[in-house]
């Protein structure tokens, strides 16, 4: 069971990483436009492309893996996301900002997957529910640590600096997983891609899908544009929107609990 909580640990902290390079857009997005010379709204468009290469990959990745091995592809795709988190680090101009952001985009959404997908298989069936939960908390930790001292280090030092720590420890965490994680699990076999996009036709799914997407537009179409509306329309300090940010997350976590 001590292996198990490793395992699980470890899938936290991708899950984390991933969270927190998703999430951090928000905090420096006035950073981004600044040393690109761009506008707000321009650097925005960043967002907008992240969560359209995220919806529309995920499923097809996921749907295209078949009986490899799992812990192969993770690794793969997360070797992605930390080449996508590098590019961001030395990005020279908006164009390959946008190329790093849209790899990341890329593989964060097969990752995560395939990570609670790898929690359940390993875990006993009376402990599943409680470590998959905690393997996609990473996310939510994320929000509410992970951006608020992200957003410091932005500000008080360089954004670029954050984007090196989030390549370096996912590097550490590729190896780690490398060796920790059982090499035998694989997809049970499927049906054909095509019939399995047949659960589309399937008006609960649909219905399942939509309510998340309606309630993830309504909280991110705020939180993304959050620190340039308090900081240039309501005249909050950098401090302040670090704590907002921090309340911010956590009363996110609260909602989502209840």
């Amino acid at each position: 069971m001590k292996k198990i909580r490793i395992q699980c640990a470890l899938l936290t902290a991708l899950s984390f990483l991933m969270g927190l390079s998703q999430f951090i857009i928000v905090g420096i997005l006035n950073n981004l436009s600044n040393s690109f010379h761009t506008s707000i709204d321009h650097v925005g468009v960043l967002v907008t492309l992240f969560a359209i290469v995220y919806a529309i990959m995920t499923p097809i990745i996921n749907l295209s893996v078949g009986h490899a091995p799992l812990y192969k592809v993770l690794i793969i795709l997360f070797s992605i996301f930390a080449i996508g988190n590098m590019l961001t680090a030395v990005a020279n101009n908006f164009n390959i900002l946008l190329l790093s952001r849209l790899l990341t985009a890329l593989a964060s959404g097969p990752s995560m997957s395939i990570a609670i997908t790898l929690a359940a298989a390993i875990t006993p069936p009376q402990k599943r529910s409680w470590i998959v939960s905690w393997v996609f908390s990473g996310f939510s930790i994320a929000s509410v640590f992970g951006v608020p001292i992200g957003t410091w280090i932005s500000d008080n030092l360089n954004w670029r600096f954050l984007f090196w720590i989030i390549f370096i420890l996912s590097i550490i965490l590729i190896a780690i997983l490398y060796r920790l994680l059982p090499h035998n699990l694989r997809q049970k076999k499927g049906h054909g891609f095509l019939r399995q996009l047949a659960i589309f036709k399937n008006t609960h799914i649909i219905l399942g899908i939509l309510i998340p997407i309606f309630n993830f537009s309504a909280v991110y179409i705020v939180y993304t544009y959050l620190k340039p509306l308090l900081i240039n329309k309501l005249g909050f300090s950098t401090n302040n929107v670090i704590t907002i940010l921090f309340l911010y997350g956590l009363l996110r976590i609260n909602s989502n609990s209840d």
